[in-house]
């Protein structure tokens, strides 16, 4: 009797294993891919960033190209239990390059990740840019002019010949069905907030190469170290349907 027992406990277990299984397989959430996008904001802005007085209010700064050498970029996702929901599942997705990125571009995505719709407790995104994968050419560029305390337009680059690393993250991300079609999260390059602490006194009085302030690693390098500074901080990010389309995967 006890060994019949014993059988029956054990087909009951069996059987709710099974119905478990299929109830889950039948109501499996839908996946959305998602794609990585690095887009420079603000191309145009009165100095100093900061807030602090200036002799001048007609000193800015305006870009005309921003460009980068992706090298890599790492994802991870953290997806709270739709069972518990306190524990998380870990997520991660690496994409290797290189892929030279104009940051103005607002449709280029790089990376093709497949999500599931769930509340997301935090997604962050490191990006690499080596200096092996640029060449010759700058691992990080802007091209402009500078208008300066004397109303006079002065051409004005920065140029990164060295590896550079950052990150961004942002907590509490919800992907719903809504997003299945086109997912794509946005890392945000504020090219103000690059020149934060960057007095435009100091621009006035940096060294002119061929009637060009250029600020680099060996041209007005006070400036630089600031940039690189501002450059490895923590970026803002976005993220949600409807942001471009995947390219590369």
């Amino acid at each position: 009797m006890m060994k019949s027992n014993i059988q029956s406990a054990l087909l009951l277990v069996l059987s709710t294993v099974v119905m478990l299984s299929c109830s889950k397989d039948e109501n499996q959430p839908s996946t959305t891919v998602a794609g990585i996008r690095i887009q420079a904001l603000n191309k145009s802005y009165s100095l100093p960033v900061n807030g602090t007085k200036s002799v001048s209010t007609v000193t800015a700064v305006s870009w005309d190209t921003a460009r980068m050498v992706v090298s890599g970029l790492k994802f991870e996702a953290e997806l709270k239990s739709l069972i518990t929901h306190h524990d998380s599942v870990e997520f991660e997705y690496k994409w290797r390059g290189p892929e030279v990125v104009n940051l103005f571009d607002t449709t280029f995505t790089i990376g093709n990740i497949t999500l599931q719709p769930g509340f997301y407790d935090e997604i962050e995104i490191k990006i690499e840019g080596l200096k092996r994968d640029a060449g010759t050419d700058p691992v990080f560029l802007l091209t402009g002019v500078y208008t300066n305390t004397n109303s006079e337009i002065i051409p004005i680059s920065v140029r990164v010949y060295e590896d550079i690393l950052f990150k961004t993250e942002k907590n509490s991300v919800e992907i719903t069905s809504a997003d299945i079609s086109v997912f794509s999260s946005v890392i945000q390059l504020y090219l103000d907030q690059l020149m934060m602490d960057i007095s435009p006194e100091q621009l006035d009085n940096a060294i002119l190469t061929d009637g060009e302030l250029i600020i680099s690693a060996q041209s007005n390098t006070a400036l630089y170290r600031i940039f690189m500074r501002n450059l490895g901080r923590d970026h803002h990010c976005e993220h949600g349907h409807g942001h471009g389309h995947g390219h590369g995967g």
